[in-house]
């Protein structure tokens, strides 16, 4: 079998054939082949120790990025390269990284040491296609398979059950029945990660096209990472508007967001505040009031807890925060000025997501959500008033026209740019001194 591969990795692979190590191309990038998929980077592992690489690429710039795992990263016409050692790898105690790494000549070992089966081919223009756990098949079937036994590879690093939901995400692929037992088996070995690697691997799951089905399959994986959001499975929605439990409607939310990162997010604890807001009418009715401002609390809680960026803990608690906040056209300026036309949009198809999952009379309203967006565009592109700095009133000009400096003038202008966000009245020079006198000489 040939793999075409850049002539880049190709000049790497011959040069460290041509020193006498075994070179291949390992990895995700044989993965994405199978897949058909765009290759962003490529691993290359060979025979080779650190040392020996250093050697075989006098010259040339390498840095010493992981030599305890023999891993070297070669720097070549503007990208990098990693070359790792075979190896094999010693217990986990920590449940994430090896106590020992033994150095290998044999590829096989190599790949037996990998999480799944997609992830342990390996490919060299000199030995071939290697491919001993029928990884091609599995990209094929769609399939994610641990490498030998299942239990025994989440138990020696827990971060690869999040990477196996991650991989189901974002690939559209079926766990394996016996990988999949293992995974929720191992869960509480997910404790023992650091919370900056489970958050990343969580933001790529969000991001995927099948994060609701893979959050649905593994609910108690994520409650165990986030036990804040456990009291949503199975609480009821009683009331005409709705037609899911809150779990499965917080699911469909994500279902029906953008693959943007701080709106899957918010879309995961838009109601999260439900479950402890919950109050029933005789009849069984539910209630949530107030709950968008104790599911903020528990957003802001969750992400900081897992080290997010502070824009996305911000942004995320922007849209949480408003995203029972129904309005229409007449209101649109106002949060405008309000959010931004940036979070505005995120927030608009946060609204549309969470009402495409209600029940189907108030679903089909979800549509006018979208509506805004444009209308949103369009007052932007006009120029429309969006803050003091767009009045077309100052301090300078009222004071001027006789409203006195102080308090009173800071108040005046704040009442006419709420005239104006209301479109109540024009942005209109002459028309905002003759409100502010008329209103000065009332008072």
């Amino acid at each position: 079998m040939h793999i075409p591969l850049p002539k880049k990795v190709l000049r790497i692979l011959s040069k460290l054939e041509d020193c006498g190590y075994a070179a291949y191309a390992v990895g995700g990038c044989i993965r994405d082949y199978f897949l058909g998929l765009q290759i962003h980077e490529f691993d290359l592992c060979s025979s080779a120790t650190p040392q020996e690489v250093h050697a075989c690429f006098e010259g040339e710039r390498l840095l010493d990025t992981g030599l305890k795992h023999g891993t070297v990263t070669l720097l070549s016409e503007g990208e990098s390269f990693e070359i790792t050692t075979f190896r094999s790898d010693g217990s986990y105690s920590d449940k994430r990284h090896p106590d020992q790494v033994y150095f290998s000549t044999s590829i096989l070992e190599d790949l037996k040491r990998r999480d799944f089966t997609i992830n342990a081919m390996a490919y060299s223009p000199v030995h071939g296609f290697v491919d001993p756990f029928d990884g091609a098949k599995a990209c094929r079937d769609k399939l994610l398979i641990a490498v030998g036994d299942a239990m025994e590879r989440f138990g020696e690093d827990a971060l690869r059950i999040l990477r196996g939901m991650r991989f189901a995400s974002t690939l559209g692929f079926t766990i394996d029945g016996s990988t999949h037992s293992a995974m929720l088996k191992q869960t509480p070995n997910l404790r023992k990660i650091s919370r900056e690697r489970l958050a990343s691997e969580l933001n790529q799951t969000l991001l995927g096209q099948d994060a609701a089905r893979v959050l649905k399959l593994y609910s108690q994986i994520l409650f165990i990472i986030l036990p804040q959001l456990a009291p949503m499975l199975h609480t009821p929605q009683k009331t005409r508007f709705h037609m899911y439990d809150l779990w499965e409607h917080t699911l469909k939310v994500i279902e029906f967001s953008p693959a943007e990162l701080s709106i899957r997010w918010a879309a995961l604890f838009h109601d999260s505040g439900k479950p402890a807001s919950i109050t029933f009418d005789p009849d069984g009715v539910t209630h949530f009031r107030g709950h968008p401002l104790i599911s903020t609390k528990i957003s802001d809680e969750c992400l900081s807890s897992l080290k997010q960026s502070k824009m996305l803990q911000q942004d995320v608690h922007t849209l949480v925060l408003h995203h029972d906040d129904r309005f229409g056209a007449d209101r649109l300026q106002r949060w405008l000025a309000k959010l931004g036309l940036d979070m505005l949009k995120r927030l608009l198809q946060l609204q549309y997501a969470d009402i495409a999952a209600h029940a189907p009379h108030v679903a089909a309203k979800a549509h006018k959500m979208l509506e805004l967006i444009p209308m949103a565009e369009t007052l932007v592109e006009q120029g429309v008033c969006l803050g003091l700095s767009d009045l077309k009133v100052n301090g300078d000009i009222l004071m001027r026209s006789g409203v006195p400096q102080g308090p009173v003038l800071g108040e005046m202008l704040s009442y006419l740019l709420d005239l104006v966000l209301s479109g109540k009245v024009k942005n209109d020079k002459e028309v905002l001194i003759n409100i502010a006198l008329k209103r000065l000489n009332a008072q």
